[in-house]
């Protein structure tokens, strides 16, 4: 008897959390009757024009992010460990935000593609979590604020950046008071859904 394979949910955003950075005016300047038809192309990777009431840097990102392709993700590969040590991604500068994350491997590898293939810079912190992902190390008490902590004295962040604020995924948010107190950093939570990140970082630094 064959046995399915098992694939680990990647979290792939979802109409709402496209419309979250959408503009909601339904104009249909994009060839598309709503902002949420539009979204529902960007999910199906069918869309192929632009936002036009969305400024240039964001058009990008949508159609990039629509088109980014992760190939599934078997549980058989799961815990499988990177170093932790910074990765920066499109040649980031002092003012460049710093992202924190899990050491599964494909999770960074996956992040680090996403961050170069939409031309982001950052700073990605992948800390100790004995290789299991974020959605995982939350669950087993594995996102550690004390591992954060060491991870960003043994890679000596401070001398990188020029500001105390770190990202931490949407999925660990109630670890982020612990993280903050341990750490004496900033911290904002993400969005759940790691394929939004470089939309989350060009609307903040918007704002």
């Amino acid at each position: 008897m064959a046995i399915e394979q098992e694939y680990a949910d990647l979290y792939w955003p979802t109409i709402d959390d496209f419309m979250e950075y959408l503009p909601g005016i339904d104009c249909g300047n994009c060839g598309y009757p709503s902002c949420t038809d539009y979204a529902n192309a960007l999910i199906n990777k069918t869309a192929e024009n632009v936002c036009t009431e969305c400024d240039e840097r964001m058009q990008e990102l949508f159609l990039a992010i629509s088109k980014f392709h992760v190939d599934p993700l078997p549980f058989n590969v799961m815990m499988e460990q990177t170093k932790c040590e910074v990765i920066p991604t499109s040649s980031p500068d002092e003012d460049s935000p710093l992202i924190v994350t899990c050491n599964f491997i494909e999770t960074v590898k996956i992040l680090i593609d996403l961050l170069i293939a939409t031309r982001t810079k950052a700073y990605i912190l992948p800390t100790f979590t004995h290789g299991y992902s974020v959605d995982n190390a939350v669950h087993e008490k594995m996102f550690k604020a004390l591992e954060i902590w060491k991870a960003i004295q043994d890679n000596g962040v401070e001398r990188m950046i020029n500001h105390k604020t770190m990202i931490i995924p949407g999925l660990a948010e109630r670890e982020k008071n612990s993280i903050r107190q341990l750490t004496k950093w900033d911290v904002e939570v993400g969005p759940v859904s790691g394929f939004l990140l470089p939309l989350y970082l060009e609307t903040v630094k918007l704002k």
